[in-house]
């Protein structure tokens, strides 16, 4: 079979056999790409009655669209042979992982919670796959999880396949319904899934044989111990969860495998804030105050408190409240106390910072919130040389009054300068005030200064990752400009190759792969790694977001855009995003509520940043729906005047004249922002605002690809 051409695939190498067939690993010869094929065996292909039955599961199964779902591309048939194409996957069966040992806690949650969404994908279409086991799913080399062969197992129940070498591996996930022989419905996955997850934790099965009959009869009788009963680590909440799993009657299972994935879900947020309540000290660096004579020096006042929060945030032991969080304490007139108290923390360090010409004053002293006591106090005087050595003492002698052990990698970082060249150090802080001003004007301006730094320092990471960030938000802001994403993507790259560990590279990077289907996979990776850098990244989470939410991932998208609010109340569009979900989940409840939060960080923002046309429209489809239409006219008119042709500005138009039925501006501005450059159809199909015009010809064209 190797080197053969069969139809238009050449087949490569063999993968694997098992009673289901035999897998190759193809090259499709008509689009270029590495495919898996799966040649059925003859005593199924060869009988035409089993033969119809499976094409009819396979194509079924073949319409499933979701990232955990290995897709299957297409169902051929040569002279007797049939063979399923499907995905090819670069990675490792789960199983393979599973026999080297127990996973770590969160490391098995997180992967039965993404089969638990593939699951819960398929169920909603009524496909059960029957057949979940360790060696029907994959892990991919970003370690994303994929289920394998949705559309086999019910032929496997036709009484045609043999057992040998397949039905031992399978009879230890079958469900009793299934060993007895009974009509089985999608709570039999849930029960395998159970069991996997069961092998996750323990290295081990539940149920223990050595021959079929002896598994169905351990399967239906025997009790399994706990999974803490073999690892004292595992939480009881996790074996409670599990173990429902594995319930003998169906009835009493997890009634979906989105309960499940909630249960799991909740597992995990538990485990992560008893983790951090027990190792981590809680700290907030508030903003310094600048007491400079130029005001205009906030920039520099800001951007050392960043720095500080970078650097501890680095220390293990340390919970460190994010930039933006920090930042909406800005000129607070409330008590350490009080923010706190707010914020959940003991510590706080706050401080002043004068600049004079080339002159530097800074304060700075740490706060026991707890006890209402200062334990630490020092100020530092200097020129703009000495900001490297005063910026490593102050966050030296904070780890000292905390009395925090250090290791000596933590010791190193503390040490580590991002550079040394004063100057570049002054445009990086001067860029990065302007690039969180959002507009456009604004990130090109940072967008110099940024190049300015790196012209002055070529190794400066920081530098290199802020460049990535702004060409990242002028593409997926601004107007989806391919040449901002490959800036974005080349200037992340070499951030990374500056600095590995740098959480906003990677997020920019996320970013810019995150409107393009094809590179979904790369930008789920980008946003992963942003989150394990640093897990107050809320880009992070906002690409996750939009990705699940353009794979009808609703709730955890949801999820995801509560995340991003909370770690930044003032990215208007995450309301937006978390509004949409709610409304494609049905929740008006949520998504009223929302909305009326999204109104009052619209009005807060567009009063500071009066020129961000595309603000201006999102508040106008907002107003819409709260009956303030006159309001919303005036909003998008003022839009338009701004920028009549940036595709993002008028993407947003073409959802406001939807939601107010003006069916043919609607469809123009559709037409316009893909002629534009708007690339994201997915994410345009699962839109609400355009439900309106969802049959008008015109936005058929554009779905089908053939507008602007």
């Amino acid at each position: 079979m190797l080197g053969k051409q069969i139809l238009h695939y050449e087949i490569l190498e063999k993968l694997g056999e098992g009673g289901m067939g035999i897998v190759y690993k193809a090259m499709d010869t008509r689009l270029s790409r590495h495919v898996a094929i799966k040649f059925l065996p003859r005593q199924i292909a060869s009988v035409s009655e089993e033969r119809d039955r499976f094409k009819i599961e396979a194509r079924a199964a073949a319409a499933l669209s979701h990232p955990n779902i290995s897709t299957i591309h297409a169902i051929e048939e040569v002279d007797d042979e049939v063979f399923i194409v499907m995905e090819f996957i670069d990675g490792a069966e789960l199983k393979q992982k599973v026999d080297s040992g127990s996973m770590a806690l969160g490391q098995a949650l997180d992967f039965a919670k993404e089969i638990a969404d593939g699951l819960h994908a398929a169920h909603e279409k009524g496909i059960v796959h029957r057949d979940i086991k360790s060696a029907n799913i994959m892990v991919t080399e970003s370690g994303m999880v994929k289920i394998m062969d949705f559309g086999l197992a019910k032929v496997k129940g036709s009484g045609l396949v043999t057992s040998k070498g397949t039905t031992l591996g399978t009879a230890a996930y079958m469900s009793p319904e299934q060993t007895q022989g009974h009509d089985v419905d999608h709570r039999a996955d849930i029960w395998s899934l159970g069991v996997v997850l069961y092998e996750m934790l323990t290295g081990e099965l539940p149920f223990k044989a050595g021959y079929e009959a002896a598994w169905a009869y351990a399967i239906v009788n025997e009790h399994p111990l706990s999974p803490s009963d073999l690892d004292r680590k595992i939480p009881v909440s996790v074996d409670s969860i599990v173990m429902k799993a594995l319930e003998k009657e169906s009835d009493l299972r997890w009634q979906s495998a989105h309960d499940f994935r909630e249960a799991l879900v909740q597992a995990r947020r538990e485990m992560e804030t008893t983790e951090q309540t027990v190792k981590k000290k809680a700290i907030v660096v508030v903003p310094f105050n600048n007491i400079s004579p130029d005001a205009d020096s906030d920039y520099f006042s800001d951007g050392l408190t960043e720095e500080l929060i970078m650097n501890l945030s680095r220390l293990q032991d340390m919970r460190v409240v994010s930039r933006t969080t920090s930042m909406q304490y800005k000129g607070t007139s409330k008590d350490v106390r009080t923010i706190g108290r707010e914020l959940g923390v003991r510590y706080i360090v706050e401080g002043s910072v004068r600049k004079f010409q080339d002159k530097l004053r800074i304060t700075a002293q740490l706060i026991d919130v707890q006890n209402d006591s200062q334990l630490w106090a020092e100020s530092f005087k200097g020129t703009i040389e000495d900001v490297f050595d005063i910026q490593e003492q102050v966050s030296k002698q904070i780890v000292d009054a905390l009395m925090l052990k250090l290791t000596p990698t933590e010791k190193v970082v503390l040490e580590k300068r991002s550079t040394t060249d004063a100057e570049a150090f002054d445009c990086n802080l001067r860029a990065r005030d302007f690039l969180y001003r959002l507009t456009k004007n604004n990130i090109h301006y940072a967008i110099q200064l940024f190049k300015r730094a790196i012209g002055l320092d070529p190794r400066y990471a920081d530098a290199h990752a802020g460049l990535g960030e702004a060409y990242a938000q002028l593409y997926a802001f601004h107007a989806r400009q391919v040449e901002w994403r490959d800036l974005a993507v080349e200037s992340s790259l070499k951030a990374l190759m500056y600095d590995s560990n740098s959480s906003e590279a990677y997020a920019a990077l996320g970013t810019a792969y995150l409107y393009d289907k094809e590179t979904h996979e790369e930008a789920v990776m980008a946003g992963k790694k942003a989150i394990e850098l640093d897990p107050d990244n809320f880009i992070g989470y906002w690409v996750l977001g939009r990705i699940y939410h353009s794979t009808d991932r609703f709730e955890e998208a949801a999820d995801l855009f509560n995340k991003v609010i909370t770690l930044n109340p003032d990215f208007y569009t995450a309301y937006m995003d978390l509004r949409m979900a709610y409304e494609k989940l049905g929740d008006m409840a949520r998504t009223e509520e929302t909305l009326n939060r999204a109104l009052e960080v619209f009005d807060r923002y567009l009063a500071q940043h009066p020129d961000d046309a595309r603000a201006r429209m999102i508040h106008a489809q907002n107003l819409v729906q709260v009956d303030r239409t006159d309001d919303a006219r005036e909003e998008a008119a003022k839009a338009m005047d701004l920028n009549p042709t940036d595709p993002l500005v008028l993407y947003n138009a073409a959802c406001f004249y939807s939601r107010i039925m003006e069916v043919e501006k609607a469809v123009a501005a559709l037409n316009g922002a893909v002629s534009g450059g708007f690339q994201d159809l997915e994410w345009m199909k699962n839109d609400p605002d355009l439900e309106n015009i969802r049959q008008e010809p015109g936005y058929l064209e554009v779905a089908a690809g053939r507008g602007g």
